[in-house]
């Protein structure tokens, strides 16, 4: 899909840069938004460029424009994938915080994407910014804590190498702090001087070897070819090794301040209007999602029994308590609620009857209990519905949790078998990939809700896991790199096809890769219910 001929941005006045930034609607690039803020920490600028695609992010940021605007015109040009600024947002990251505000857009995309529009205020942002601190700072502990046991053990091959780990982790964060991402790139000589053009002070600790190499690195070299752990040990080498590391860590702190001091600056002029205007937002969303609901079935109540924010968009979480409302019909009523409301909002429904509910109150009753709140109705046909009968006392139960988990896990392993033929036949692995999810999705909210869902959409299902724990979103990265888009590959093959199954070794990998993560959490969450 290509950028509407009658594109328009707000011309930054530069020329040259106006010029780039036309070529590229003209390349037919799938641009999203573009921010442009004058900054006043070091005098230079940031242009954000958001795409749709990933595969675009690298072939952009090696045009040679971008490094002409960064040293002639001390403009920091920065692109990110349209999903990865979604999650840095709804991370806390302060480089978009501050870079991406809504008064820096010079363009977006009016007919196609998923703009980002930051709504949440200062008091919001800083514990989403807490939390993107203590996450941090919590990993990079863990690294050092690694380090410290070599290094006492006086097994120093294995402490460089573990020094080289913690090296990697300090200079992704500061560029992802100073330029908006990370390189990845193994070569940390390369990743330094690259970053001496944004920090220059980091040149200070480390010495140069060559005008290619510094010391420290070029030791880390040396110890992936040594043999004997005690031909590198002395103190004094770690000790060079710590100072090093703490001024990388200490830069890190000191540009975390920085960038929440320059967005604390301006959210203060606009404290209290973003709240307003989504508290608007949530309203109106839940009233035409309330209509469309009624319209398309007899419900006699519905509850917003969870809401997830993560950026832009807001999951709703709705139970309708009414008869008839099937997993055929929930799906076209989400989908009709979705054609409504946008992309901004995703809706996860499940639906059941009171007499259900009642019957099965001896294994559901802690997940029901919580949902069937009045502070959660937003509808009800009349205000006479009863309640269920809550069991009191009331003890949760898991009566056949081992039988789904033995189940989910014999999927797992038929998968695998497939997977690893030696003749590469794999047919059929479609389908007991998607066995194997649906079984993993229904065991872990069993598990983790005291709730057996019915057998939703698997869009739906992942979302219920996600509400059980939200941790699960960092597997997130793994749908949206598989080859094609996971949950309709997933719904496509819920039903049989007759005909070949073709797949590659790299898909293969890819669906392996998925099930042997997802198999070993729950395996995991099991062990800690048993």
């Amino acid at each position: 899909m290509k950028n509407s001929n009658q594109f328009q941005f707000t011309q930054i006045g530069h020329e040259f840069i106006d010029s780039s930034i036309n070529q590229l609607f003209r390349q037919h690039y799938l641009i999203i938004q573009i921010f442009f803020n004058q900054t006043e920490d070091s005098g230079s600028a940031h242009l954000i460029i958001v795409v749709e695609h990933k595969k675009d992010v690298d072939e952009l940021m090696r045009k040679k424009w971008v490094d002409k605007v960064f040293k002639e015109y001390k403009v920091k040009v920065c692109v990110f994938y349209s999903s990865q600024i979604h999650h840095k947002f709804s991370l806390g990251d302060p480089f978009v915080e501050l870079y991406c505000r809504p008064s820096a857009i010079i363009y977006q995309n009016a007919d196609y994407g998923k703009p980002l529009v930051s709504k949440r205020d200062w008091k919001k942002f800083s514990n989403k910014f807490e939390d993107y601190k203590e996450s941090l700072f919590h990993d990079h502990d863990l690294l050092l804590t690694q380090v410290r046991g070599f290094v006492t053990d006086e097994s120093s091959v294995s402490a460089l190498l573990a020094y080289e780990n913690v090296f990697k982790y300090d200079l992704g964060y500061l560029e992802e702090l100073y330029t908006g991402n990370n390189s990845n790139s193994e070569n940390l000589n390369e990743r330094i001087r690259s970053l001496s053009k944004h920090i220059p002070e980091i040149q200070s600790h480390f010495v140069s070897q060559s005008r290619s190499e510094y010391y420290l690195i070029h030791l880390i070299g040396k110890a992936r070819e040594a043999s004997k752990d005690d031909l590198f040990f002395k103190s004094e080498m770690f000790e060079a090794f710590r100072i090093a590391e703490d001024s990388l860590s200490g830069m890190i702190e000191k540009r975390l301040h920085q960038l929440k001091q320059m967005i604390k600056i301006g959210y203060s002029e606009k404290e209290g209007i973003n709240e307003t205007a989504d508290a608007n937002n949530k309203d109106e969303v839940l009233d035409m999602a309330v209509e469309v609901i009624v319209k398309s079935t007899e419900v006699e109540e519905i509850y917003v029994f969870h809401k997830a924010v993560y950026g832009s968009n807001t999951t709703y979480y709705l139970l309708l308590l009414g008869l008839n409302t099937g997993n055929d019909k929930l799906k076209s009523i989400t989908q009709s609620i979705k054609s409504h409301t946008g992309d901004q909002s995703d809706f996860v429904l499940i639906s059941h009857d009171r007499y259900w509910i009642q019957k099965n109150l001896y294994f559901y009753q802690s997940f029901f209990v919580d949902a069937i709140q009045s502070k959660n109705k937003i509808y009800q046909s009349h205000p006479f519905h009863p309640e269920p009968h809550w069991e009191y006392p009331h003890t949760s139960t898991y009566a056949d949790l081992d039988y789904y988990f033995k189940a989910t896990t014999k999927f797992s392993e038929q998968f695998l078998a497939l997977a690893e033929d030696e003749k590469e036949n794999y047919q059929g692995l479609p389908y007991f990939f998607t066995l194997f999810f649906l079984s993993f999705c229904r065991t872990y909210i069993y598990a983790k809700l005291y709730y057996m869902p019915n057998y939703l959409s698997n869009y739906s299902l992942w979302r219920l896991c996600e509400f059980a724990n939200p941790e699960l979103r960092k597997y997130n990265f793994l749908f949206e790199e598989f080859w094609t888009k996971f949950f309709p590959y997933l719904d496509y093959h819920m039903v049989l096809h007759h005909h070949s199954t073709n797949l590659t070794k790299e898909e293969v990998a890819q669906m392996s890769m998925i099930v042997g993560k997802l198999t070993k959490n729950l395996q995991e969450i099991l062990s800690k219910i048993r």
